[in-house]
């Protein structure tokens, strides 16, 4: 497989935050004669900070250690294909991981609801028919689709629409559409909401376990969702590498003067 998990663009995300943190710490005087040539040059104030600001710093640092060193191996390696780049892509992975819940402490974002909410939703409507329903979860690996009934917001879970279609049995209800199914038994739930000002103890508990939505205006536009996973894994593999650099550019404004 080309290119393993696309495993290039963390490092470079992992680099760009490295070089934040050292021009964040550079005396404006001081910057011109600043040259970084690499992963190598980095490994240093990329240690220092997640051991200063990560809220787990002492469980955390020998490991982070460990790892940059393995992605500097191998950023320097000829190899980047197949299942090395699939171990490397795990690895970086990990390091991202890291500096993002370390970049997320030192902006104080990971006390609220708004630094962790999924924007852009998507979402299912009662004329779909189940297979596009399906087929949504399928492809952005959700486990719940926002779904408005008579103008409230319900949950279409990936466990309900199994359920309905299990206890049915019958390969023709890929083509009925939600409001059908949902009159003959497949079950919607009422939407949790939360607001994105809420702590993280405040939203989990009114989560109880389950995905919530968040809305505004009187109409209760939907724009967020937010699952209990959110709050531990704040971006999927394919998302990382642009996350870090815009939480890098809102920690450090320096970041733009590289």
């Amino acid at each position: 497989m080309e290119d393993g998990e696309n495993w290039l663009t963390i490092v470079q995300a992992i680099e760009a935050v490295g070089k934040a943190i050292v021009l964040s710490q550079t005396k404006p005087t001081a910057l011109a004669k600043k040259r970084v040539n690499g992963l190598g040059d980095l490994i240093e104030p990329l240690q220092e900070f997640v051991k200063k600001h990560h809220p787990t710093a002492s469980q955390v640092e020998e490991d982070f250690k460990d790892l940059l060193e393995e992605v500097r191996q191998v950023r320097n390696a000829e190899v980047h294909t197949g299942a090395s780049a699939r171990a490397a892509a795990k690895i970086a992975t990990t390091v991202g991981i890291y500096l993002e819940d370390t970049l997320m402490a030192t902006s104080g974002a990971e006390k609220n609801v708004k630094a962790y909410i999924q924007k852009d939703v998507v979402r299912a409507y009662v004329w779909q028919n189940l297979d596009e329903c399906r087929r949504q979860m399928l492809i952005h690996s959700f486990s719940y689709l926002p779904i408005k009934v008579k103008n409230r917001w319900k949950m279409l879970s990936d466990a309900n629409l199994a359920k309905y279609l299990a206890d049915q049995n019958s390969n023709e209800l890929w083509k009925q559409r939600v409001e059908c199914a949902r009159q003959k038994g497949l079950k919607v739930e009422p939407a949790k909401e939360v607001k994105q000002t809420d702590s993280k103890k405040c939203a989990l508990k009114k989560m109880d376990g389950k995905a919530a939505i968040i809305t505004e205006g009187e109409n209760k536009d939907l724009v967020g969702i937010i699952t209990p996973f959110e709050w531990w894994v704040c971006a999927r593999l394919c998302q990382l590498g642009i996350f870090l650099i815009v939480k890098t550019c809102a920690t450090f404004p320096g970041f733009w003067l590289q």
